[in-house]
């Protein structure tokens, strides 16, 4: 895309006439569009300032270079209004709430998706750890699996420990679509409260890039992808792989306990048995643009995770020898196809997830990295001691299509159909009471199935947009039931339960940059395979979970105006019967349990303002009230839910610098975050802080059951010299090296420096 005097245009707008295709030119004028096979297209562009251009362009030439120059329009009194969006921009605008995070525009700086994603209105991830540590994500008062995980569209379950929020670079990702509340008929999963899309790169032209990372406590994270294509645009081989490493080995408040005289005293220490290391490749190649397939795409995905174990579900006792691994090799076949109104989209995969853990120490640790013997031990996090070797297997199917009836209805149906199952052994492990065998080599089966059937509506001319969604879903699980505590009861438990779903989604559009949502929804969500089987390691299985049900109601008002501002407010109210929570069971392990009943409501804001046309200012808040109701017990009966955040806060500067030194770019950043004070435990309402909503003020009780505020700040700046291909990025973490605080208590990182280096060969 260029101008009259060959310069590109960014931001153009490219619009494929007779399909709803629309692109939006990169900062070089540069666009790629995919398209469904036709004998002719017609692509059209325009820009605020110039003339409309338009070619009609055979099949057989797309592969030829494709130049619009645009004519100034000497006689344009005002803006014109571009109709073509990315498909981040209409994720924004759709009736369900999404909150869309562009990882593009960051993905030279050395922040990982956490970060990103934890700057968002809505949205908090805690880890119990630092690199490698579990993440739980947090969104309108869901946690957890209540809020479920996609890659592409498909349900992440089938890729384990390898490929999630915490591992991924956001180099790999075009954008993450986080849906709150009501999800798309296409994601068509039994989330409860909403979803999370990680979107992988797509592209019609070759490219290659690779990024590496240093950071402090030995900390290195690499990433490489690339895409080759022929000259045909019919063939295609990609590859995508990351590396993630580290220490770990940063400082943290504890109580030591003198092995000798038992005495115990508090000290900073720093951690020595904490290394994490995940290597994920996936390689890919397919045909696309044929008559019988727009994409028939083959995939095989490795993964490798080595883990020290430092310590349990609380930072209470020490590890000194305990390690878990987890690997896999996973196939993937998808297919994809549009027949004129009607098109499919075709997802299988079959694979095993082995995961081990390694305890056989004969005495335990201490804090400081001192080994105590104990004969009669035979591992350090329990008595006897592990040596697990469990095998998850997965076979998942995932049928999509969607039906355009007319210009302003269209049906889809999606189905997603999971068998797991569990296997394994551990000549160390529990037993069954009557006959000693090993309870890991029982077989435990897991099956889930969930559809949705959606119709999408436009009416008075774009004005109003509806959705209606239906959902039926239906599990079953056969076991050998283990209690909370882990003993084996020897029973065999078999449960299955069916219910049906329905949720409707209503935007209506004052203007087109402006209007107001409203959403509901009755939603059951299944407990998941993890939440019913364990993870092997340190969270126990609970065959007695229950489906959550719950009714959720949002609504939500945006609007914005092109390079000056947008401003986005939503409330969320929430009933739920049955939640899944996560929840310590002693000093070492965690387990899903059921709260029998929640509610709440909540209000969230998000603003961001272009001061100049080189400084963006960016700010959100979300408060959230979700407490206890009809317990029986005058100590929980209104209490918040535990170890919930109940109000945190952004805020940012971004400033670009264009043409230092020639054609270089320098951009710098801070970000700031706060976390008001929560509580690990139910507490009695009477007992909290008695400022407005309990922002201010005093809790009438000291810690350990308070995990305390946190204010953050972080400092960085990225630097391209000459062009887009090469970038250097720093940031300085938690500059003013606050004790962070997340899940269950744990103690997270504290200051810390990063250094990333990006090249692109297009």
């Amino acid at each position: 895309m260029k101008d009259g005097r060959g310069g590109g245009l960014p931001g153009a707008s490219v619009t494929v006439e007779g399909l709803d295709i629309h692109g939006i030119a990169d900062e070089k004028g540069l666009f790629a569009l995919t398209v469904p096979r036709r004998n002719s297209y017609i692509v059209r562009v325009q820009h605020v300032g110039f003339r409309k251009a338009g070619q009609t362009i055979a099949f057989k030439n797309l592969g030829d270079p494709l130049v619009f120059t645009l004519e100034e329009d000497q006689t344009q009194l005002s803006e014109v209004q571009v109709t073509g969006r990315t498909e981040t921009q209409e994720a924004r605008l759709q009736p369900i709430k999404a909150e869309v995070i562009n990882t593009r525009a960051v993905r030279e700086q050395p922040s990982t998706l956490i970060e990103l994603m934890n700057r968002s209105a809505g949205i908090r991830i805690r880890q119990t750890g630092g690199l490698g540590s579990s993440a739980g994500l947090m969104m309108n008062g869901f946690q957890d699996r209540a809020i479920r995980n996609f890659k592409d569209g498909i349900p992440m379950d089938y890729l384990g420990a390898g490929y999630n929020i915490a591992l991924v670079p956001v180099n790999m990702l075009e954008r993450v679509e986080v849906y709150k509340g009501v999800l798309p008929a296409s994601l068509g999963a039994d989330a409860l409260g909403g979803a999370v899309n990680l979107v992988t790169k797509k592209s019609l032209y070759r490219y290659a890039e690779a990024s590496y990372e240093v950071a402090s406590f030995n900390t290195h994270r690499a990433s490489v992808n690339g895409l080759y294509t022929d000259t045909t645009r019919h063939f295609f081989l990609g590859a995508d792989a990351f590396l993630n490493r580290s220490d770990n080995n940063y400082k943290v408040d504890v109580t030591v306990t003198d092995h000798e005289t038992a005495a115990r005293s508090e000290a900073k220490v720093r951690l020595f048995h904490n290394r994490f290391t995940n290597y994920y490749a996936e390689a890919y190649g397919g045909l696309t643009g044929l008559r019988w397939a727009d994409e028939l795409r083959l995939g095989i995905t490795w993964f490798r995770i080595n883990r020290q174990n430092q310590y349990g579900s609380s930072m209470s006792q020490p590890f000194g020898a305990a390690v878990s691994k987890q690997y896999s090799l996973i196939p993937t076949l998808r297919y994809r196809k549009t027949f004129n109104r009607l098109s499919v989209d075709q997802f299988l995969t079959a694979s095993n997830i082995h995961v081990a853990q390694v305890d056989t120490a004969r005495g335990t640790y201490d804090w400081h990295g001192n080994f105590i013997p104990s004969p009669s031990r035979q591992g350090e996090i329990t008595a006897n001691g592990s040596l697990s070797d469990i095998t998850f297997s997965y076979f998942t199917t995932r049928t999509n299509a969607d039906y355009r009836i007319n210009g302003a209805h269209k049906v889809e149906l999606n189905v997603v159909s999971t068998r797991i199952g569990r296997d394994g052994r551990d000549p160390r492990g529990l037993k069954l009471p009557d006959t000693g065998q090993d309870i890991l080599s029982l077989p435990a089966k897991y099956n889930k199935f969930v559809g949705a059937a959606g119709l999408q509506s436009v009416f008075g001319q774009e004005k109003w947009t509806n959705n209606l969604i239906a959902k039926y879903y239906y599990y079953n699980t056969s076991t050998i039931n283990v209690d909370i505590y882990g003993t084996a009861l020897g029973e065999h438990r078999y449960a299955s339960n069916s219910s049906f779903g329905i949720a409707e989604a209503l935007k209506y559009a004052v203007t087109p940059a402006t209007f107001f949502r409203l959403s509901a929804e009755a939603a059951t969500r299944l407990p998941e395979q993890d939440e019913m089987f364990g993870d092997g390691n340190f969270h126990r299985s609970n065959f007695l979970l229950k489906p959550e049900k719950s009714v959720n109601i949002n609504a939500g008002f945006r609007t914005e105006k092109h390079h000056r501002y947008n401003l986005e407010i939503n409330a969320f109210y929430r009933i739920t019967r049955d939640l899944i929570l996560k929840m310590p069971v002693d000093l070492l392990f965690t387990q899903n349990q059921n709260v029998s009943n929640v509610k709440g409501l909540g209000l969230e804001t998000d603003l961001n303002v272009d001061i100049t046309p080189w400084l963006r200012a960016n700010g959100n808040f979300t408060y959230q009230d979700f407490r206890l109701f009809d317990t029986g017990n005058r100590l929980t009966e209104k209490a918040r839910l535990r170890n919930t955040p109940y109000f945190f806060a952004n805020a940012g500067l971004n400033a670009r610098l264009d043409r230092l030194a020639g054609n270089g770019r320098l951009q710098l950043y801070y970000y700031f975050t706060f976390v008001r004070e929560y509580y690990l435990d139910y507490v009695p309402k009477a007992l909290e802080p008695d400022g407005f909503l309990g922002l201010w003020g005093k809790a009438g009780f000291e810690a350990p059951n308070i995990i305390p505020s946190q204010a953050l700040h972080s400092l960085g700046l990225t630097y391209n010299p000459a062009n887009d291909r090469f970038a250097i990025g720093f940031q300085a973490k938690n500059i003013f090296d606050a004790n962070v605080y997340d899940n269950f208590r744990i103690q997270n990182a504290g200051r810390s420096f990063h250094l990333k280096v990006n090249y692109t060969l297009r």
